[in-house]
């Protein structure tokens, strides 16, 4: 005979603790590898980080639909969008990269959750969605392209665990019916550029490079002849660059926010050793003779603030936009995408 699944809510109590705030505690049945029935119980968070039991059953919704997951599947699709989030939130973005999550976090608390945030999943239509995205959404099409990205991922999360039977982002159709899936059956958002980036004549380049210390005449030499992204030219270290041999080694990528992270880097292709053409060779080495850091270990381009010596990058952002456009920007060249030709 069936046992019919109950939904779950569980107890949320405070607890006082011999030292420092009190806490939430949440306690729940579950049944163990031998087939009883076991309490468990969760620490939510303390009262300093959770002031009220209200903000605190929030905090706790989305364990909530974990530990119910199979009363959920059997009501698929009525979870709220917001209610998805929290549970995609506490299950798959710590395995996410820390720059995904963070994009992924910006794009759904701006613009995904406050207009599909009271929503029931089930009741989400790809052409709603597309309409959203093309009329009201004032991004550029790069940016209306993560936006579907990110939802597109919590739609796959919520196929994954069986809360919902089709993907209104990517495909539309019901997952397992033999349906067409790709860019054509789901939501449509161009991610072509509306600009072409701007091009900069060897004249205009020379000037330019003539006008910039020798730091910043040595970044803008190393990202036009390596075309590294802004965090593998940060996180280069000085083991990294064989001069005698004239080759660098791309290891690493540096995220700046969250204080700062040393990552991998994003494809294998990138890490793969390249040359350098002598005259940077050249230049590296004079830089060497004058950074303020130039163990092996130290940062190229290291921050000059005393409380990381060498241990951290400058912020090649904020070098970009200080230092290098403007004088660029006095020449006619304007924009963040520069390509020398």
């Amino acid at each position: 005979m069936f046992k019919r699944a109950t939904y779950q809510e569980g107890c949320l109590r405070r607890k006082k603790r011999t030292r420092g705030p009190d806490v939430w505690v949440y306690r729940y049945w579950t049944t163990n590898a031998a087939g009883k029935r076991v309490q468990l119980k969760k620490q939510i968070g303390n009262v300093n980080k959770l002031p009220t039991e209200s903000a605190a059953r929030k905090a706790v919704d989305a364990l909530r639909i974990t530990i119910n997951s199979d009363t959920a599947r059997g009501t698929p699709g009525r979870m709220s969008v917001q209610q998805l989030w929290d549970h995609y939130v506490m299950n798959e973005m710590p395995r996410l990269a820390p720059s995904t999550a963070d994009c992924y976090s910006t794009y759904a608390k701006k613009w995904i959750l406050p207009r599909w945030g009271n929503y029931a999943i089930g009741d989400v239509k790809t052409i709603q969605v597309e309409r959203w995205l093309l009329d009201d959404v004032a991004l550029a099409d790069g940016s209306r392209t993560k936006i579907r990205t990110a939802m597109s991922t919590m739609y796959s999360h919520a196929v994954r665990w069986e809360f919902i039977s089709h993907h209104p982002i990517s495909s539309g159709v019901p997952v397992g019916s033999g349906g067409k899936r790709g860019p054509s059956a789901g939501v449509r958002v161009s991610s072509l550029r509306r600009k072409e980036p701007t091009v900069v004549t060897p004249e205009q380049f020379n000037l330019g490079l003539a006008k910039l210390d020798f730091r910043d005449r040595l970044l803008v030499f190393l990202f036009s002849t390596l075309a590294t992204r802004r965090g593998e030219a940060g996180a280069l270290q000085w083991q990294d660059c064989d001069l005698e041999n004239a080759v660098v080694q791309i290891r690493h990528s540096f995220y700046w926010r969250r204080g700062g992270i040393l990552k991998t880097t994003k494809s294998r292709t990138s890490a793969a050793p390249m040359p350098l053409h002598p005259i940077l060779v050249q230049a590296l080495r004079e830089w060497k003779l004058h950074a303020p850091y130039s163990g092996p270990t130290h940062f190229v381009f290291a921050s000059r603030r005393k409380k990381f010596p060498g241990t951290k990058p400058l912020d090649l952002a904020a070098v970009l936009k200080k230092k290098i456009q403007p004088v660029f920007e006095k020449l006619g060249v304007r924009g963040t995408c520069v390509t020398a030709i």
